[in-house]
């Protein structure tokens, strides 16, 4: 069997089907079905630093998975109803996916979650915090805060949804490259992790080049950072690992000299 597409599985407990959650991800996509037990579509994640081509599947739990299918799997997104006594009891059908493909982003999400619903929200982030979930409100009834002062205004439902799964590190990624006046070119990350000097090279690029003084431009090379140092050493990781720490904290106007000792 052909390698198959990095991937995000969504299963559901709630009347909701993952149908609904791929379309709103998605805007759409055309979906897919192979046999009862599996839907599947295409999406392209682009941001400002990255794009990506990945699968998104939506199982239910008798859907037969197989080890080529488990490897693939790099974000899962549980859907359930917290107006419903047992929801998280239910979810414990799905920890064997968890345990199967160990996914690097996992989200549980409901449509609504406060005082009036059968589950409360803390209830539901200390099962999530237990499990390594990120718990995300689809419908929030919290009021908006009028903050001035909020530098980062925080994402919310499907907006947080999609934020999470791009911060996930998928393999096929190709990174955007930024000239000085922000426009982007698209080049593959297999450019800088193939061989070491181009790691070597890459990290001079971070630390030494006089262009790139925000922070948020050095976050876009974290992605390329952290799949090439894989093949690295122990001891080569931590060198890089420091380096880049050192480069970070100059990005935010931080002495070099103040961290020296840590």
């Amino acid at each position: 069997m052909a390698d198959l597409k990095p991937s995000i599985v969504i299963v559901s407990n709630s009347k909701e089907k993952p149908k609904y959650i791929s379309e709103i991800i998605t805007q759409n996509a055309d979906i897919k079905y192979d046999g009862p037990h599996k839907l599947s579509c295409s999406w392209t994640i682009d941001t400002k630093y990255y794009t990506a081509d990945v699968d998104i599947h939506g199982i239910t739990e008798h859907y037969q998975r197989d080890d080529n299918f488990n490897e693939s799997v790099r974000a899962l997104i549980v859907y359930t109803d917290c107006n419903i006594e047992n929801a998280l009891q239910d979810l414990n059908k799905w920890e064997c996916i968890e345990n199967d493909c160990d996914p690097e982003v996992k989200l549980l999400i409901s449509d609504y979650c406060d005082d009036k619903t059968k589950i409360s929200s803390s209830d539901v982030k200390e099962w999530c915090r237990k499990r390594g979930y990120e718990f995300v409100v689809l419908h929030s009834t919290e009021m908006e805060s009028d903050d001035e002062e909020e530098i980062i205004k925080e994402k919310k439902g499907i907006d947080r949804v999609i934020e999470a799964l791009q911060t996930c590190i998928w393999p096929n990624l190709q990174m955007k490259e930024l000239d000085t006046a922000g426009n982007s070119k698209i080049s593959s990350i297999g450019h800088h992790n193939n061989e070491e000097a181009s790691l070597n090279d890459l990290i001079d690029e971070v630390l030494l080049d006089e262009g790139m003084d925000e922070f948020t431009e050095l976050f876009g090379q974290l992605h390329m950072m952290k799949q090439s140092v894989q093949s690295l050493s122990g001891a080569e990781r931590k060198q890089r690992a420091e380096e880049m720490v050192t480069a970070f904290w100059k990005a935010i106007g931080g002495d070099e000299d103040e961290i020296q000792d840590l």
